[in-house]
């Protein structure tokens, strides 16, 4: 038997490498189907269902744009849009900014309470988002946690409204997605060199100085697919706004199921689930265009 001299596996005859290329595409066949399965069907029903025509439970195949004319025509769907749309920014800008703290921290503290931290940022992914809502809904209530220690302290005489507010739903909405912006942030704080910190303090920068002109620079793009993560699944999130909202916050998510439970219109329901996969798709690819600037301007 002859050997390579560079080390290489001797060539056998018959085992090529076009015959592994070959192969690739019955490889990626389940990931391929699974995919169109989960993802690509439910959004392509989705999309006929919103231009479709509905004489009350029958369903015909005349095309119609009428529902979407007809929502955007609607203040009051306007409304909603714009209160989700913010709502989601500053639940997203909130996560964002806690995990990176808590990421910092985790990461490059040597604290014996980093194990309890991470404990607390990852107990709440063990239990359902009903249940964690439900939580907040105990201690926001007029005779909860948090109106107890407001009138035992003396900053108010009497409960404070805070359910069915947008207050409320936006704390359940943080607490249920920052663990998302935490392991987010903890990987791109991971991934800079704490020599070049040291560095810049070496060379007289202050440490928020060394944070704003090293470091964040550096982890701008985990921070952005942080924002983004949190962003795209509160526009859509239903818990927070129907059981904190007390059915006096509305947004899309809500008048999705409205549409379909409560008035039978299935056509402006479809629709708006399309505008909010819109929305989150421009939202995304905005993001991503701006993550990719800034690691070109690195």
């Amino acid at each position: 038997m002859t050997t390579s001299l560079t080390g290489s596996p001797p060539r056998v005859p018959g085992h090529t490498p076009t015959r592994k290329r070959s192969n690739l595409p019955l490889l990626s066949l389940p990931a391929t189907v699974w995919v169109l399965a989960v993802f690509a069907v439910p959004t392509m029903i989705l999309l006929a269902s919103s231009v479709l025509t509905y004489d009350g439970a029958q369903v015909t195949t005349d095309l119609t744009t009428e529902h979407y004319t007809g929502l955007f025509g609607d203040s009051y769907f306007r409304s909603v849009l714009w209160d989700t749309i913010w709502t989601s920014i500053v639940v997203g800008l909130t996560c964002t900014a806690m995990g990176l703290l808590v990421a910092h921290f985790l990461v490059r503290s040597r604290s014996r309470l980093r194990t309890l931290v991470l404990l607390i940022v990852v107990s709440p992914l063990v239990s359902s988002v009903v249940v964690r809502t439900y939580g907040w809904l105990v201690v926001l209530q007029n005779d909860g946690l948090l109106n107890t220690i407001l009138q035992w302290s003396g900053v108010t005489d009497r409960p404070v409204a805070f359910i069915g507010t947008w207050f409320a739903v936006i704390v359940g909405l943080v607490h249920v997605l920052l663990p998302f912006a935490v392991f987010t942030a903890m990987s791109s704080v991971q991934s800079v060199d704490p020599a070049l910190e040291r560095a810049s303090r070496d060379l007289g920068a202050g440490p928020v100085r060394t944070f704003f002109r090293i470091t964040l620079p550096l982890i701008r793009p985990g921070l952005i697919s942080g924002f983004m993560l949190t962003f795209a699944i509160s526009l859509g999130s239903f818990a927070a706004a129907a059981i904190l909202g007390g059915g006096r916050v509305q947004t899309l998510a809500t008048l999705v199921r409205e549409r379909m439970v409560v008035s039978l219109e299935w056509g402006e329901a479809a629709a708006i689930a399309v505008v909010i996969l819109v929305v989150s798709a421009i939202t995304v690819g905005a993001l991503l265009w701006a993550g990719n600037r800034s690691r070109k301007g690195i």
